[in-house]
């Protein structure tokens, strides 16, 4: 018993002699944060310039005044102007600035004094898409604004292409996605809890971006054809309850962009056990051309793209799913909008 109430002495002498955690830090630096990518579709060019903030900062800080040029080896000079409503800068030649495989490129921005630049980066060889189609699964998703992933039934979306034996090659993907949601504003409730029916609206086109770090290395599958490669999870009782219209863009890209992403996606997915592997830094590929020890957050993403459009109908799904479930006016959404175009 005294031993028992010595060990209890003895853990709170230990607990009172730590040093609270101070995480207001006054001398935390502000970065620059470059993210950027240049490829052979105009669509997909643009920069964006931010900084890196102390935790106490509500909001996000752009740099809205940067001289910003794209150069490619031929002597070509793309420049950029920044956009207030996206907080982009997208290239002044619009349709006209893309650039070419197999010609290399450099980033160049200029903040004040301070030059930042990339090196040079050869833009890859694109890899097309034959097919994209869908598989049924069940899979952990987190929406965004959800804290935890939650167990969901959607498609998994496939890739089959043909892998180029000539060279190591690394692809990357994104998305952009419209579809139809059916909503139910006549169920809405107030903040208080008093039902309060609205009128409208009830059917909403909706657009979004869908990124993921998702990349991978042809290490083990060079020269093959590449079937099933799964790129995006999409759970059907959100993207697919009516209809969906879904691009689907495969990067090629550099080893370096591999990388990068890889170790985004590997701290993105980590779930937070002690047999996660310990978080990388992640380096970018800007730099301040006079100051070498300044930290630059971020990447200038050169690579070559190709597109696969897909058209998915509800009818077209064997499989029961519960509704999308939002009492409220659809035209609260994120980028909705009740105006469906008549090609739809």
């Amino acid at each position: 018993m005294l031993r028992q109430i010595f060990l209890m002495a003895l853990l709170l002498l230990m607990i009172g002699c730590i040093d609270p955690i101070n995480l207001k830090n006054d001398e935390q630096k502000s970065h620059l944060v470059v993210e950027s990518t240049f490829t052979n579709d105009p669509e997909h060019n643009y920069v964006r310039l931010t900084y890196s903030l102390p935790y106490t900062e509500k909001y996000r800080k752009y740099e809205k005044e940067a001289g910003v040029s794209v150069h490619s080896d031929k002597g070509e000079v793309y420049a950029f102007a920044y956009d207030a409503a996206t907080n982009n800068y997208y290239p002044i030649a619009g349709a006209a600035a893309f650039g070419t495989p197999g010609h290399k490129y450099i980033l160049r921005i200029q903040v004040g004094e301070n030059v930042y630049q990339s090196g040079w980066i050869t833009m890859k060889q694109p890899v097309p898409i034959d097919t994209v189609h869908f598989e049924i699964d069940e899979q952990l998703f987190a929406f965004k604004g959800d804290r935890q992933k939650e167990q969901y039934t959607g498609y998994r979306v496939l890739v089959d292409y043909q892998d180029p034996a000539e060279e190591q090659n690394f692809l990357r993907w994104s998305f952009f996605t419209e579809f139809e949601v059916a909503t139910q504003p006549w169920d809405y409730v107030d903040e208080r809890g008093v039902a309060r029916p609205k009128n409208c609206c009830a059917k909403c086109l909706l657009t979004e971006k869908l990124d993921r770090f998702k990349v991978i290395d042809d290490r083990l599958t060079n020269g093959k054809y590449i079937i099933n490669q799964e790129v995006l999870f999409m759970p059907f009782h959100r993207y697919l309850g009516v209809k969906n219209k879904l691009k689907v863009f495969q990067y090629s890209v550099t080893e370096e962009v591999y990388e990068f992403y890889r170790i985004m996606e590997q701290q993105k997915e980590a779930t937070g056990t002690v047999f996660d592997p310990p978080p990388a830094r992640v380096t970018g590929n800007v730099s301040n051309i006079n100051n070498k020890d300044e930290q630059v957050i971020g990447f200038f993403d050169v690579a070559s793209v190709v597109t696969k459009q897909v058209t998915i109908l509800r009818n077209d799904i064997d499989h029961r799913f519960l509704p999308y479930k939002y009492p409220d006016d659809c035209r609260v959404l994120p980028n909705a909008t009740s105006r469906i175009p008549e090609d739809w």
